[in-house]
């Protein structure tokens, strides 16, 4: 597969084999990985439960729920279990909050979406947010 490829840098570049001389363009032959590599959550779980927590934080959710998966058919630790499980839980409250935010400006009643969401104060906070904003917005808008 043909690629454009061009130098950006001040020195000559090499690229799948082509002399790119800088600031020029010329086509390369790509060829694309056929491998992707696969996660294993095995040297995540070989560590000790005190030093999970940290490893966890750079996991996708997709890798969170393997890392889990792997966890409770080996060694079912139940405080990493929990750690496991709390940072998938706090991965799809934050990307239910995300969806609450994109969604948020499309809500013509937000008084009754406060109510909705009154047990929920990163929602009731996006919302009063919200209607502060509009308040706002209505206020120059009239003048």
């Amino acid at each position: 597969m043909q690629k454009l490829f061009t130098n950006n840098t001040d020195k000559i570049v090499f690229e799948s084999g082509v002399l790119i001389p800088p600031g020029e363009s010329r086509p390369v032959t790509v060829i694309p990985s056929s491998s992707k590599k696969k996660f294993d959550p095995v040297p995540i779980l070989d560590r000790p439960v005190n030093a999970l927590e940290n490893s966890l934080a750079g996991l996708t959710l997709d890798q969170l729920n393997q890392v889990k998966g792997a966890e409770e058919s080996g060694a079912n630790r139940k405080t990493a279990l929990t750690l496991i499980s709390q940072e998938i839980e706090k991965r799809e409250y934050d990307a239910e909050l995300s969806d609450f935010a994109r969604e948020l400006s499309s809500v013509t009643n937000l008084d009754e979406l406060l109510l909705a969401v009154a047990d929920d104060e990163a929602k009731v906070a996006m919302v009063e947010q919200e209607l502060q904003n509009r308040a706002e917005k209505t206020k120059d808008d009239n003048k």
